[in-house]
């Protein structure tokens, strides 16, 4: 049977017979009652309904007498039939297939669980940590990755390039820090590591820390605005921006 074909049919579970008046000549006539249980299948699961299916016969012609037509006599023998007979195997079962496909549906969710609870009690707060120790005031000693912007002349482009620093100077009572550049400086590349950090100028810069935690992303402005240096983390991976002191 196709996964997403519904059928239903009537399985017979149980016939009565007993003595009723007729709904149409008002005379006690005996009757057939047969109970069968309704069975929904796709395929994936069989459903078979709680309430069973009542249906009353005439036993002369065997035809069935319609619902509509059925007296308080036969209504109140359908309820109590159904108290005494009830359908003993109701409710849903998996077909192999449905076991199976269910079986890896759930091995799925129990992995997808697990995966989120790793995300929420490891992954998240490391990711938080390394974050908040990035935005932090820097210790003597530490290296960003980053964009420095230097003003020069205001009649000429200011010049431009990407590569490390080093912070030789920390002043935390106003968040102010020096530092000197990397020997080699140049284009953006995404293999920061990869980027010249072991040979820096001479050559020491001041400037204001200023730190933006929503954005990942930290500053270091000179006091005459001239000189700038913008580090940003990117995709979460702290250690390529910045390296920290060897203490």
């Amino acid at each position: 049977m196709p996964i997403f074909t519904i059928q239903e049919h009537l399985e017979h579970y149980q016939t009565l017979k007993s003595q009723f008046v007729s709904p149409y000549h008002k005379s006690q006539v005996l009757m057939e009652v047969n109970l069968y249980k309704k069975v929904i299948q796709t395929g994936l699961i069989q459903h078979i309904q709680k309430s069973p299916i009542i249906e009353f016969y005439t036993t002369t012609d065997r035809k069935e007498i319609p619902k509509k037509h059925w007296t308080p006599q036969m209504k109140n023998a359908a309820l109590a039939y159904i108290k005494e007979y009830p359908v003993w195997d109701a409710g849903k079962n998996f077909s192999v297939i449905g076991k199976t496909l269910f079986s890896i549906a759930g091995i799925g969710v129990l992995a997808a669980c697990i995966f989120i609870f790793y995300l929420a009690f490891f992954t998240t707060p490391q990711s938080k940590n390394a974050i908040d120790e990035f935005v932090s005031l820097p210790e003597i000693g530490d290296k960003y990755y980053g964009f420095i912007h230097q003003v020069i002349d205001e009649n000429q482009p200011p010049f431009l390039a990407h590569g490390w620093i080093k912070i030789v100077e920390t002043n935390p009572k106003d968040s102010t820090c020096k530092y000197v550049t990397s020997a080699s400086v140049g284009d953006l590349t995404f293999d920061t590591l990869e980027a010249e950090h072991t040979n820096f100028s001479a050559q020491l810069i001041e400037g204001k820390f200023i730190a933006d935690k929503s954005s990942q992303k930290i500053s270091i402005v000179s006091y005459d605005k001239r000189m700038k240096f913008d580090a940003q983390v990117m995709g979460n991976n702290k250690g390529h921006y910045k390296i920290n002191s060897i203490k």
